[in-house]
């Protein structure tokens, strides 16, 4: 029994530091991330990138894609192995579009996409939770003061 739970623990441990690795692997990144948004791209009908990614940065950080272009894209075999690659939960990705528009304005940016992207990777942690809880005190904290100052502004 010790042997087959110490077997299973320096599993665990391996595949948890394969997983470290693949998460700080620059260049898996860059090349993932440059598939999904050439294929983002390709979908989208307002854009066209024509030759390399690396050549165009500038008009692709202005782009907004329409979050029917990313439902279209996460259903693609190349973004969703893409995806898989960058250790996003595959449950996740049909839902990309509302998880990556903060706003609801159905329209994502590039950089907030690559950002949001970023952000998924991997396992959530507690100090993802944490956070959350943090801003959301934060921002009931200023509801709470534009409240107290609205009612005092109607009753003056």
């Amino acid at each position: 029994a010790i042997f087959v739970e110490s077997t299973m623990a320096a599993a665990m441990s391996l595949q948890s530091a394969r997983k470290r690795a693949r998460l700080a692997d620059e260049h898996l990144w860059n090349t993932r991330i440059s598939a999904l948004i050439k294929r983002l791209i390709d979908v989208s009908p307002e854009h066209s990138i024509p030759g390399k990614l690396s050549d165009s940065v500038d008009e692709i950080f202005s782009v907004d894609v329409p979050a029917s272009v990313i439902d279209a894209v996460v259903q693609d075999p190349a973004a969703i192995a893409a995806l898989r690659d960058l250790d996003i939960d595959p449950e996740d990705h049909k839902y990309l579009a509302d998880i990556l528009d903060p706003d609801n304005s159905r329209s994502i940016a590039v950089p907030e996409l690559i950002d949001g992207l970023r952000r998924l990777r991997g396992d959530p942690r507690r100090s993802d939770i944490v956070t959350i809880d943090l801003m959301i005190r934060s921002i009931q904290q200023q509801v709470g003061d534009i409240q107290a100052k609205v009612t005092a502004f109607v009753n003056a």
